[in-house]
């Protein structure tokens, strides 16, 4: 448990009442499902699944000037992300149902979704926020030194931004 609040007391259940739990559809994302199962089950916790899909605007930025014409560029670009933005929310829904039954198949079964578009990082605080959570469960791929400075960190985003809740990180076997 990384930053833990005093109001959290893990294991009477008398304080853990919401968690977040968040996916991005990838392996390394779901090895946080099992952490997340457990704590719920032994707290009696409610269950927030939460992904975060890319907005059009990010993946405008993403695909600018890669070899388009310039004025025939924005059209095509929006309505690509458009596309890609739809495509990436119906995969977010397939993944999410899929985890939720995954969950009441184990006993977990006060679970909801929660899809949103934008940074991870600042989408899974104002979540955790927004939901009152208690502990966001998050894998990470414990990257450090120069690889993470390029490319950054969810996890440490959340863990340095979730004010309200305490942050279980889950370092991922790759």
């Amino acid at each position: 448990m990384i930053r833990a609040q005093p109001r959290v007391r893990i294991g009477d259940g008398s304080y853990v009442q919401e968690i977040v739990l968040t996916l991005d559809g990838s392996d390394v994302s779901r090895q946080a499902i099992p952490h997340a199962v457990t704590l719920a089950k032994q707290t009696g916790a409610s269950v927030v699944l939460v992904q975060v899909t890319d907005s059009e605007a990010q993946i405008m930025m993403r695909t600018a000037g890669v070899g388009m014409e310039q004025m025939a560029a924005g059209q095509i670009t929006a309505d690509i992300a458009a596309e890609s933005v739809a495509a990436e929310r119906a995969e977010a829904e397939k993944n999410l149902a899929t985890v939720k039954a995954q969950l009441a198949s184990e006993g977990v079964t006060s679970v909801t979704t929660v899809i949103r578009q934008g940074y991870a990082g600042d989408e899974i605080v104002a979540v955790a926020n927004e939901e009152n959570a208690d502990v966001v469960v998050i894998a990470t791929h414990g990257r450090s030194g120069l690889s993470r400075v390029i490319m950054g960190s969810v996890a440490d985003h959340v863990v340095r931004n979730a004010s309200t809740a305490s942050v279980l990180l889950v370092r991922a076997a790759e």
